[in-house]
């Protein structure tokens, strides 16, 4: 069993429709959506959404 801090809090999105869910990934790669048992279409895969360009492109003619 995995301890309380090898888990860490991620956003994910259903494989099958794109919706994106608070989650929780243990060290295995598993991925559980917290506070339900699966996404709203059904689907129970998820993998984990890429926040880490959250800014918008901006051309240079914006800047």
């Amino acid at each position: 069993m995995a301890h309380k801090d090898d888990v860490t809090r991620v956003l994910a999105s259903c494989t099958a429709c794109g919706s994106v869910y608070a989650a929780r990934q243990w060290p295995d790669g598993e991925i559980r959506i917290i506070g339900q048992g699966g996404c709203s279409c059904g689907s129970t895969d998820f993998e984990p959404v890429d926040d880490s360009d959250d800014e918008p492109e901006v051309s240079p003619d914006e800047k």
